[in-house]
């Protein structure tokens, strides 16, 4: 949240050529001074102190320079000199006393400079020593150097260690601001200041934020009345701490409030130190509100007042030439161009924001501190990025990399990957592919050894993009090598990367699948004699498999649900490939690795996919190898996985689960098997389930005949024998009993008797989870309505309808979608005279859902809703709208081979050549007429025929009509 901070120790130069000069002349200093200063006993103080003077520059330089690993060199140059008979910190003191603080400071200074470098026991045990060694000193000027020596120790272990480390050094501070609180030494006084920052800030890291506040609140209280700049600063940098944490901690009014305060308080000062915390405190502020507006906070000024806020950051800290003020006027010269381009709330606005985003770049590109360039090179890319203009971004870019493509910051090279990136995107939108792969392997050279999770994330992206470009041009293995690699740890914990990569591994694995053969044309796996297919497994096969058992292995545990769903999707893939291919027992071993990799996960998206895997291969071990046997606890298992599932999708899976397993056991039972349908259930030996099976038939091909009364007569012989039973395969044998009874009473007018036997199945059986008792049930609401309907009871067949509608609409079971499709049509048609728009909209989503649909079925409901829309439309006079849908209709199934669309399609042409007149499209009206005519024998109703041919003869000019007009045209005076 708080990525601007002030750096510590703040920078002394004002840039790196200022601190080259400054590192010169010190080097110069002390290789004059030192021959005039040996022996160190026999010079002046004077020279001593200018000595030691110069060599605290050269090490204040070479922090500045970025050479902190040469202070160590410095600081052992200067004890050396003062100290001669000793060999490291822990010898007795050789030196005057006078020169006791430079050598504590030189200490402090190496200890700095070896915990930079990566040598933090050392740098530890040099802290400790040199507070042990001055312990009982009484010179203010030591004694800060002790106090400056136990801070550092503190920020050290609290850094690297755990939680007892922070408590160990929150002591540590406490007995630090104990012992050196009453010191009068002003460094001393800022130093204790900042040994009571520290503890509070480790108390608010240990979460103990109570203490924390308190301890900021007493600090800034202890200091506010001060007289000394430095002690004011402090002061403020509590306050600002103060705000900072309410913030962390969701208390946003109230550190508003503070910042406010504090700025109120400090407005006025000039001390560089209060200078930078007034930016951060203004800062601060606009970025508050720039989440406010993120997050949608409904203020109609919050615009007006964030551009206030950014102003109120630029307009007095703009001409700074400190660094951490400059730093936080780059991020709001950002902020507020991006809040320009966004709002757009003044034909200006975009201007103005480019403007403000040049005026950054000549004022700051050449800045040394690398945090000021960072945050200009974001708002470059913020300015290019959004262009959609490749040509224009790919000038942009260039730009950048001229200006910063050299620069080995490492805060620069996260962006700096990201701009190498966008440049060969927009190079390939340009079509510039060689380029862009140039840009890629430049990308890749120069940041995948990054340990930055975010560099390294734009090297996967840099290679997923080679992968695709190489792809495309059909250099496969050029590309599956782009994307080998990624299999290592390093930024595991960030997501994104984790994501990115992810991608990469699944993306090779699409490569790999696309090398592979193509499913086989006879899915069953049987030619035309009934023998099993052999077919050889590709090498590719093996490879597209092996990179799934890599995806799989990497992401199937992984925290975030996304990376998991990636991988649960790619095994499924595989174990569909394995099944299209004939390789069937290749594809159940498939989807039982699935299962065991995935069934304990409890993301929606995987279970609904594992669930698909039980499934798929117990079908496979039951129609595909017939091993009933074997996918009997398969299916089993699916059950008692999800018990309790509600979600559409999950029901229909446990559906055509609960209906396959009755088939598995029925097939079991035929081939011989003794099977247990349930202990709770009685005997029902093969020969009664085909005896039923029998009567069933019967009745069925009486109705079929006709003779609906002696078919109900075979119904009711099922249905009183078994109708009272649990037994699920009775009750399967009852339920469609009972249907077909329902049926054959309606077809005898019986409406009220056939209402009571729909109305009983869906009380009897509305609830059973089985795929084939959905379809029944969904079947007897479906007569249910038709009966309502006869009846003319409207209300309830509405109510019917959208219960239907409800029930089913998610299903991806294709008769149950017919039966929802069935549902609107019919309501549309109940609803058309008296809401016209709702019919309107019925027919619409029939139309949406079903006129693209592999099943004929629903496109056949699709077709007649386009009609009946049309004609709706055009009984309105809404004749575009009517053309439109006719045509939509004529476009999709033209060609349809099926009967019944067909015919459809010929009552829309219909419809088409009674509305084209009406929206002026005359000729079109002529065309549609003539191909109407032109239908043989069959196809049109002839008194329809003799209809339209005569609005044919209306629209279509005699001979001689036609021959006048000509003569017309020709002698009629020219224009």
């Amino acid at each position: 949240m708080h990525d601007i901070d002030r750096p510590d120790p703040s920078p002394r130069f004002a840039n790196l050529a200022t601190a080259a000069s400054a590192l010169a002349e010190a080097e110069a200093l002390v290789a004059r001074l030192l021959p005039l200063s040996t022996p160190a006993d026999s010079a002046s103080p004077d020279l001593q102190e200018h000595l030691a003077s110069a060599w605290f520059r050269q090490v204040e330089a070479l922090d500045a320079l970025g050479r902190t690993a040469e202070v160590v060199a410095v600081a052992d140059a200067l004890c050396a000199h003062f100290e001669p008979g000793a060999r490291d910190v822990l010898a007795p003191v050789f030196a005057p006393v006078a020169a006791w603080p430079w050598i504590a400071r030189a200490q402090c200074e190496k200890a700095r400079a070896l915990a930079a470098t990566g040598h933090a026991e050392a740098s530890l045990g040099l802290l400790r020593e040199v507070q042990r060694r001055f312990e009982q000193a009484q010179s203010p000027a030591l004694r800060e150097w002790i106090v400056a020596a136990g801070l550092e120790e503190a920020r050290l272990r609290a850094a690297g260690g755990a939680t007892f480390a922070r408590v160990d050094m929150v002591r540590h501070c406490e007995d630090l601001a104990r012992r050196f609180g009453g010191d009068d030494w002003p460094a001393t006084r800022v130093l204790v200041a900042r040994v009571r920052a520290a503890q509070a800030r480790m108390l608010a890291e240990l979460d103990y934020h109570d203490e924390a506040l308190k301890q900021y609140a007493a600090l800034h209280d202890d200091l506010q009345a001060a007289d000394e700049p430095a002690l004011k600063a402090q002061a403020a940098d509590a306050l600002h701490a103060h705000a900072r944490l309410l913030e962390t901690l969701g208390r946003n009014e109230e550190a508003r409030a503070l910042l406010r305060t504090l700025i109120d308080t400090h407005a006025e000062a000039a001390d560089p130190d209060r200078r930078q915390t007034l930016a951060l405190a203004r800062t601060d502020l606009a970025l508050a509100l720039q989440r406010d507006l993120l997050r949608g906070a409904q203020d109609e000024d919050l615009e007006e007042r964030l551009l206030a806020a950014c102003d109120a950051v630029l307009d007095p800290h703009a001409d700074s030439e400190d660094a951490t003020v400059l730093r936080c006027v780059n991020r709001i010269l950002r902020v507020k161009a991006q809040l320009l381009r966004d709002r757009d709330a003044e034909p200006d606005d975009e201007d103005r924001a480019d403007e403000l985003a040049e005026w950054q770049w000549s004022r700051y590109a050449g800045h040394a501190d690398a945090q000021v360039r960072k945050e200009l090179l974001l708002a470059m890319l913020d300015q290019l990025v959004p262009l959609d203009d490749p040509a224009r971004e790919l000038v942009g870019y260039r730009r950048l990399l001229e200006r910063f493509g050299d620069d080995r910051s490492a805060l620069l090279q996260p962006q700096l990957a990201r701009t190498r990136l966008l440049e060969a995107w927009a190079l390939r939108a340009l079509d510039w592919g060689d380029e862009a792969l140039s840009a890629l392997s430049e990308l890749d050279a120069l940041h995948a050894e990054s340990a930055d999770a975010y560099t390294r994330l734009q090297c996967v992206h840099g290679r997923i993009e080679r992968a695709r470009i190489l792809e495309a041009r059909g250099d496969v293995e050029g590309a599956l090598r782009a994307l080998e690699g990624w299999t290592e740890a390093r930024g595991a914990e960030d997501t994104a990367l984790r994501r990115a990569i992810a991608r990469a591994m699944d993306l090779r694995c699409d490569i790999l699948q696309a090398q592979a053969p193509a499913a086989h044309p006879r899915p069953d796996g049987k030619d035309e004699e009934g023998r099993a297919i052999e077919v050889a497994v590709t090498e590719a096969e093996h490879r597209f498999a092996a990179a799934v058992d890599a995806l799989v292995a990497r992401f199937a545990k992984d925290p975030a649900e996304d990376l998991r769903t990636i991988a649960v999707k790619a095994q499924y893939a595989l174990a569909a490939h394995w099944r299209g291919r004939l390789q069937f027992q290749r594809a159940v071993d498939a989807y039982a690795a699935l299962v065991q990799a995935f069934a304990a996960d409890t993301c929606a998206e995987v279970e609904g996919v594992v669930a698909s895997a039980y499934l798929n291969q117990a079908y496979a071990l039951m129609m595909l190898l017939e091993r009933e046997a074997d996918a009997l606890p398969v299916y089993d298992a699916l059950l008692a996985r999800f018990p309790n599932a509600t979600g559409a999708a999950m029901r229909d899976t446990l559906a055509k689960a609960a209906a396959s397993r009755l088939t598995c056991l029925n097939r079991l039972q035929r081939q011989g098997a003794t099977v247990s349908y349930g202990d709770q259930y009685e005997d029902l030996t093969l020969a009664q389930r085909d005896a039923i099976d029998a009567t069933i038939e019967r009745g069925r091909v009486l109705a079929v005949e006709g003779k609906h009364r002696e078919a109900i007569a075979c119904y009711d012989e099922v249905l009183q024998a078994h109708v009272e039973s649990l037994h699920p395969e009775l009750r399967r044998h009852c339920l469609d009993a009972m249907v077909r009874k329902g049926y054959s009473l309606g077809c005898l007018s019986q409406r009220e008797a056939a209402l009571a036997v729909n109305d009983e199945v869906i009380a009897r059986y509305g609830n059973e989870l089985s795929t084939s008792a959905e379809k029944d049930v969904a079947l007897a609401m479906s007569n249910r309505a038709v009966q309502l309907d006869k009846l003319g009871r409207r209300a309830e067949e509405l109510q019917t309808y959208d219960a239907i509608i409800v029930r089913w609409a998610r299903s991806d079971v294709a008769y149950l979608r017919e039966r929802v499709a069935n549902a609107r049509f019919c309501k549309a048609i109940t609803i058309a005279d008296t809401d016209l728009d709702a019919a309107l909209a019925l027919y619409g989503h029939v139309i949406d859902t079903c006129l693209h649909a592999s099943e004929v079925a629903l496109r056949t409901y699709a077709a007649k809703s386009s009609v009946n829309r049309g004609v709706r439309l055009r009984k309105a006079g809404r004749y575009e709208e009517a053309v439109a849908c006719c045509e939509a209709l004529v476009e999709a199934c033209g060609e349809e081979a099926d009967k019944g669309i067909a015919a459809q399609v010929v009552k829309a042409r219909i419809g088409l050549a009674r509305s084209y007149g009406h929206v002026g499209q005359v000729e079109r009206q002529v065309e549609t007429l003539e191909l109407l005519l032109a239908l043989p024998a069959g196809k049109i109703d002839e008194g329809l025929r003799t209809e339209l041919r005569a609005e044919y003869q209306q629209l279509r000019p005699s001979p001689l009509v036609k021959a006048a007009r000509a003569l017309g045209a020709l002698f009629a005076p020219k224009k």
